[in-house]
Formats: C-alpha cells, sequence, structure tokens
C-alpha cells in the first residue's frame, strides 16, 4: 500500500514539475491594437468596412466598397462593389488582402475582376489565412464610360486573425 501511494505521488510530482516548465506562447493582440499603420487602425474586430462616395453631379463613379470579415474557421471573406451612378462602358475592382507583420503591410494575393454595361458590379472571396496577424483589404474600383474614367480606392482597417 505505501508503495503504491510513493509512486502515485512521485508521478504527480514529475506530472507538476512538466507542467510547471511549460511556458504558454500566444501571439498577444495587444501590443499593437488602436495603432494606426498606413491609414488603417489595427482593431480586434470580426469585420471592417470602408466606403468611398462622390456626392458631386456628372460623376460616373458614387461609391466603392471594401469589406474584410472573420469566418472564424482560419479564413477571412473579402468583399468589393464598384457602384456606377450611370450605366458605364467597363467597371473593374481590384482586391488586394494584406498582412501586417512588423510594422508594414504585405501583399498576400490580389483578385481582380470587371464587368461590362452595367452601373454596378461586387464580389466576394473566402481565402484561408494564417493566424496571430492582422488582415486588411485594398480595393481599387475603377469606372469608365467613353473618354472619362474615375476611380477609387477604399481600405479597411486590420482586422486580428487569431
Amino acid at each position: 500500500m505505501k508503495r503504491n501511494r510513493r509512486r502515485i505521488v512521485s508521478a504527480m510530482l514529475c506530472i507538476l514539475l512538466v507542467l510547471s516548465n511549460i511556458v504558454y506562447v500566444s501571439a498577444d493582440v495587444s501590443n499593437d491594437l488602436g495603432t494606426i499603420v498606413d491609414g488603417s487602425k489595427l482593431t480586434n474586430d470580426k469585420f471592417s468596412e470602408s466606403v468611398e462616395s462622390t456626392l458631386v453631379r456628372g460623376n460616373i463613379l458614387n461609391q466603392g466598397v471594401a469589406r474584410i470579415t472573420d469566418n472564424e474557421n482560419g479564413s477571412v471573406n473579402i468583399y468589393g462593389a464598384v457602384l456606377g451612378s450611370v450605366t458605364c462602358d467597363k467597371l473593374t475592382l481590384s482586391l488586394t488582402l494584406q498582412r501586417y507583420s512588423n510594422g508594414y503591410w504585405y501583399n498576400i494575393e490580389t483578385y481582380s475582376d470587371s464587368a461590362s454595361n452595367t452601373s454596378s458590379m461586387s464580389r466576394s472571396y473566402n481565402v484561408s489565412v494564417a493566424s496571430g496577424y492582422y488582415y486588411r483589404v485594398k480595393a481599387a474600383c475603377v469606372a469608365k464610360k467613353g473618354s472619362t474614367t474615375e476611380s477609387k480606392t477604399p481600405t479597411t482597417d486590420g482586422i486580428w486573425i487569431g
């Protein structure tokens, strides 16, 4: 009986010794949280959206939209839209997913598409990402009608993917 008790106590002490040497490491969102880098605030939000509008008469491009959403499964949804105030010859949308690291935004992937003879277009993509970083979307929204070309470049804030 004493022998079993000693073995149990020894095993528990070994387990405690091992557990006391384990260092818990996690990416800390709070170090950069709230910092503004290249116009984007680093947030702990689940999504971020940027809308650039023109309400001046005579323009062909009314709005450019960029949005990023944490899908909470190791991926983000990036979305963009080009909204013309008239039917345009061509609308072009380019969405660039960027990751923040060491004080800079780095391009991860760019998705581009266009549509003809329309006043609006939108696109959405689900993209797998590495956890432990901030991500944002930078959009290039372009409308062309005849010899007139107008553009908007909405950029979201950075969202933490943990």
